[in-house]
């Protein structure tokens, strides 16, 4: 065999190695991994922004007495995502010092009579996944993930029922992650944390095209090796 011709078949075989560490490594490329570090499940993602937002409304209203009754009203809700938000409240209401109430009383001699009402509305609170996609066509799939919190909130005098206070606060949360930690961050016992996923079809169909054509190409290689060393 001449030395041009040796050389040109170990061309096509190292050629024909490359290309075939290239299609092993495909099935790694396209399958996500986690990492090991926590990541924030759905559930804290809405708590963080309820804490943003409550925190905000807090330190704008007036001052309230230590030993002043308040009692919390949901006005307008959501749905039952909005119990994250209520339960953030009441924490952060009670950790503030606080005395706080959910039960409504007209009765002023009644131990539950209230000093002032803090009636709140949730305008807006979701989570959401906007986009679901793989990067570079065979990468591993990503999330993208949104939530977001919109309140009104008011503070009535509970003896005169003046309104003393309004106040409104907007928070959100953006963030992407490996769509194998999906599972991670939902929970089924809150199907309010498992928002649709509405992924792109085309990926899979670009990712099957690029697979069969670097199959074509390896069985055209073989074929043209074994022409040349007969």
């Amino acid at each position: 065999m001449s030395i041009f011709r040796r050389e040109k078949v170990l061309s096509r075989t190292a050629m024909l190695l490359c290309l075939s560490v290239l299609f092993a490594a495909i099935p790694a490329l396209s399958e996500p991994r986690g990492t090991g570090e926590k990541v924030v499940t759905n559930y804290e993602v809405l708590e963080k922004i309820s804490e943003q937002a409550i925190d905000e409304l807090k330190d704008n209203m007036p001052r309230i007495g230590k030993d002043q009754l308040v009692l919390l009203v949901k006005s307008k809700g959501a749905g039952t995502i909005d119990d994250v938000f209520t339960n953030v409240l009441i924490r952060k209401f009670t950790d503030a010092g606080l005395r706080v109430t959910t039960k409504v009383s007209e009765d002023a001699q009644d131990s539950t009579f209230h000093d002032y009402e803090f009636n709140y509305q949730m305008v807006r609170f979701l989570i959401k996944y906007p986009d679901i996609d793989r990067s570079y066509w065979v990468g591993s799939k990503k999330v993208e993930r949104l939530a977001e919190v919109g309140v009104f909130a008011q503070l009535t005098d509970g003896t005169t029922g003046d309104i003393i206070w309004v106040g409104e606060t907007r928070k959100n949360y953006e963030d992407t992650i490996a769509y194998s930690l999906l599972e991670r961050v939902e929970d089924p016992q809150h199907t309010f944390t498992m928002p649709a996923r509405k992924e792109m079809k085309w990926g899979k169909a670009v990712e099957t095209f690029v697979v069969t054509g670097i199959v074509t190409g390896l069985i055209y290689l073989f074929f043209s090796n074994q022409s040349s060393n007969e």
